[in-house]
């Protein structure tokens, strides 16, 4: 069910500890990424209750196909839309999700669990042609989000999250468990993740992206301006303790 990768001990049903599915994975992974221009005080509220320093105006909205992951129930295949943008931490250089759609409840639990993910449950298409034009949508509980579209085009700019050369490291969130008593949060904690991760070269292309209204989900509101596209390649992707950089830097108690 799980590929190789079996579940720790104690980790079955009602565990002394989280969460009941293993904790070592692997993925192959494709990847359209959008880059865009947000105006940075939106961006701001959207972090005012974390600790994290924002970098710039960009926000990345990745669409990113995971074909035989070994956590995925559906068929072997995962998806995710990262909205991102590039912060600092103490000595950090780094990123954060705003808002994370998972299209599998296993990933979707281990992403909030475990790092603070603030992934959400959503349905997608993720179609690619042989020339790497890929063509999606990102849908949750019914109500459209996102219609997405690249044309890969070697003449079109390859931009990234930010323009240096190091572009930021690993993922940081912070990772919330709710009051039981009252609607809000009994504890906190800052969690940074990076994991080994090999892209190919970025091929650059002309990207369309339609983001749709919505009270819950309101991605839309961004409103960003699209700077550039590219399609990126993945072969070998996975995690666990042995692989992966995984920190609890801070407790933050209400």
């Amino acid at each position: 069910m799980f590929g190789k990768y079996k579940m720790h001990p104690n980790s079955g049903v009602n565990p002394p500890y989280a969460p009941a599915y293993p904790l070592e994975w692997e993925c192959a992974l494709r990847t359209v990424e959008v880059v865009t221009r947000v105006d940075r005080n939106k961006v701001a509220q959207l972090l005012v209750d974390t600790p994290f320093e924002l970098v710039n105006d960009r926000v990345a909205f990745r669409f990113m196909a995971s074909p035989g992951h070994t956590l995925a129930l559906h068929a072997g295949r995962m998806f995710d839309l990262m909205v991102t943008v590039a912060v600092r931490y103490e000595d950090l250089f780094t990123q954060t999700h705003l808002f994370m759609y998972c299209s599998d409840p296993m990933g979707m639990a281990a992403g909030r669990e475990i790092f603070g993910y603030t992934k959400k449950d959503c349905t997608f298409a993720f179609d690619e042609t042989q020339d790497h034009a890929v063509s999606g949508w990102v849908n949750r509980r019914g109500v459209q989000l996102v219609d997405f579209k690249f044309i890969p085009d070697p003449d079109a700019p390859v931009v990234r999250l930010v323009d240096a050369h190091e572009q930021p490291a690993g993922e940081i969130h912070v990772r919330r468990l709710p009051h039981p008593e009252r609607p809000q949060t009994a504890y906190a904690d800052v969690v940074y993740r990076r994991t080994p991760l090999e892209y190919s070269t970025p091929l650059p292309g002309d990207p369309l992206m339609k983001l749709h209204p919505s009270v819950f989900d309101p991605i839309a509101d961004l409103e960003p301006e699209i700077l550039g596209a590219h399609f990126i390649v993945s072969d070998v992707y996975g995690g666990g303790f042995e692989v992966e950089d995984r920190r609890l830097l801070k407790r933050l108690i209400p």
